[in-house]
């Protein structure tokens, strides 16, 4: 994967992104805590995909395409979907080998006349007010024993103070607000009881909730203070205690990853 070069020509949102992909992977000293948590984010990602066999994968939302072009590095066959075709020719300029193609438009609209073995969606369903829509649409894209993985902030986080799904009310009011595409187009959020709830009503089997991202990894409550002088592993160790601690570790987690898989 090739490092960025810096357009000035470029609109407002690629400056931004190309910010964004300095501090999460290019430059660990611009923003120790933001850094940390992507590569911990990246990490989770790539632990849910097998070295071998070669698999076919689709990344809806995929922004600058860190996670694609991964993949497609690793040897797999890689489709990369985002609304934004600049954002595609941003991660098209930083592609350095591998088997991936770019799709431009909105994933319930698209006929990509291909299915997959494994699908993520991550950071997508807070911005969508018919989340189901979705979870079929990516249903249907998947082979048999295929695995559907979406990521989400966490509802039940202690310093979220937005509605959760359920308490959105009518859908509707909200459509306007649909396809926000970044963290300021936050206007909800979901507890995982709610996710659980949509993908076995999307007949999904094999469904798993996790918990990830606690202070000492998202650098929040303080806690970013420290990651400029304690190491990565160290920051992770105490992330993975408090895990582990059933109750507090939930409500200290500011993500959540669940996935599904389709029945053979």
């Amino acid at each position: 994967m090739k490092r960025p070069v810096f357009d000035p020509s470029w609109p407002d949102e690629l400056h931004a992104l190309y910010r964004h992909d300095m501090q999460e992977i290019w430059d660990s000293t611009i923003a120790p805590q933001i850094w940390n948590q992507y590569h911990n984010q990246l990490e989770l990602y790539l632990s849910l995909v097998p070295d071998s066999p070669r698999l076919d994968i689709l990344d809806v939302g995929c922004a600058q395409g860190t996670l694609a072009l991964l993949l497609a590095e690793a040897g797999h066959n890689v489709c990369a979907v985002d609304l934004r075709q600049g954002f595609l020719d941003y991660a098209a300029s930083r592609y350095e080998r591998g088997n991936i193609e770019f799709f431009q438009g909105n994933v319930l609209e698209l006929e990509l006349n291909k299915t997959f073995d494994l699908v993520f969606a991550n950071q997508i369903i807070e911005h969508l007010v018919y989340p189901m829509d979705m979870i079929l649409c990516l249903k249907k894209m998947l082979n048999p024993e295929g695995r559907l993985v979406v990521t989400t902030p966490n509802g039940k986080y202690v310093k979220n103070a937005l509605p959760t799904f359920s308490e959105l009310g009518n859908p509707e009011q909200w459509e306007n607000k649909q396809f926000t595409a970044d963290g300021d187009g936050h206007f909800f959020a979901y507890r995982g009881d709610e996710l659980v709830e949509l993908f076995q009503k999307a007949g999904l089997a094999g469904i798993e909730l996790k918990y990830f991202e606690t202070p000492w990894i998202s650098g929040h409550m303080k806690l970013r203070y420290l990651h400029g002088v304690v190491g990565h592993d160290i920051l992770k160790l105490f992330d993975r205690l408090l895990l582990k601690t059933p109750v507090v570790g939930r409500c200290l987690s500011h993500q959540l990853l669940i996935t599904g898989v389709t029945h053979g």
